[in-house]
């Protein structure tokens, strides 16, 4: 079965098990230019159906062939995050109800020329700073929109005005997180023993830095003063390693011989570890303590 006949039986199948609903398939643009075909539910009254993206499914069907379950799982899905109730649907974009909960996140700006068509956003080194809103926890497991130019011409506001409400807002809703390496292992590889002694012996000095919600942290480089908080840590300048648009590692420079192993690093793990649309870049930058500025280490 290919790809196209899979998509119809998913299709056909939803149909039959929410025979209330309607569904039909949008091409949606994410992260680094990816474009997913996501099964949208047309409905109206007070429920919010998940959008369930089925490009994944079809690899899971080709390994096992067996179409019953991928539609089990995705009649999962939808039921498990259609949020039932009373929901005004016009709040979420409403810029009085959202203004306080609008922050900001890092992307590659080349990866992403097409989205930034529609988007605001600011440009910054080779990344680029884009704006969505966080909607509530409880009822969205923490959803977010995306502003896209649309909303900040209906709100009559500029991408300067969006960018200062995200910067005052984000350190207070998506807190800095900082742990050290060893911390992260630890809570990764609970019980693990054959983690390096010299690196959990406290002296590798490298670092993680996110948000409490491990959710875009990439931007937390960009919070007043967060940056200077290693500045009594180590010695030198700090290389910032892009793992992901969630997180960035941060290594003291006396560590580093070669910052061209750093890149090649980088780009062996965005390669094999890292999701296409949880890249943030490809090579190293550095904070400069004097100076007070990130530029590109290469």
């Amino acid at each position: 079965m290919d790809y196209k006949m899979f998509k119809e039986c998913i299709l056909d199948g939803m149909k039959e098990r929410f025979a209330d609903n309607e569904f039909e398939y949008k091409e949606v643009l994410k992260n680094n230019g990816v474009k997913l075909d996501g099964l949208v539910v047309k409905t109206s009254g007070n429920r919010l159906f998940p959008t369930v993206y089925v490009n994944d499914y079809y690899s899971m069907f080709e390994k096992s062939n067996d179409m019953c379950s991928i539609c089990d799982m995705i009649e999962n899905v939808i039921r498990d995050n259609t949020v039932e109730g009373n929901i005004d649907v016009d709040s979420l974009i409403d810029f009085e109800s959202v203004k306080d909960r609008i922050v900001f996140k890092l992307i590659n700006f080349e990866k992403n020329a097409e989205l930034l068509e529609n988007v605001p956003y600011k440009k910054f080194l080779d990344l680029a700073i884009v704006y969505y809103i966080l909607i509530g926890e409880e009822a969205f497991n923490n959803g977010s929109i995306l502003i896209n130019n649309s909303h900040i011409k209906m709100w009559g506001k500029s991408v300067e005005d969006i960018d200062a409400i995200a910067k005052e807002n984000a350190p207070e809703l998506l807190k800095a997180d900082i742990k050290s390496i060893e911390e992260t292992l630890k809570a990764l590889l609970p019980g693990e023993e054959n983690i390096e002694e010299d690196l959990l012996s406290g002296g590798c000095n490298m670092y993680v830095l996110s948000n409490d919600k491990n959710m875009f942290g990439a931007s937390v480089l960009l919070y007043d003063n967060v940056m200077s908080q290693f500045k009594d840590i180590v010695k030198g300048d700090m290389f910032i390693l892009p793992s992901s648009v969630h997180e960035v590692i941060m290594i003291p420079s006396m560590l580093v011989d070669e910052i061209s192993r750093l890149d090649e690093m980088i780009c062996e793990v965005n390669e094999t570890q890292v999701p296409v649309t949880d890249i943030l870049s490809d090579h190293a930058y550095i904070y400069n303590f004097e100076k007070r500025c990130i530029t590109c280490a290469s």
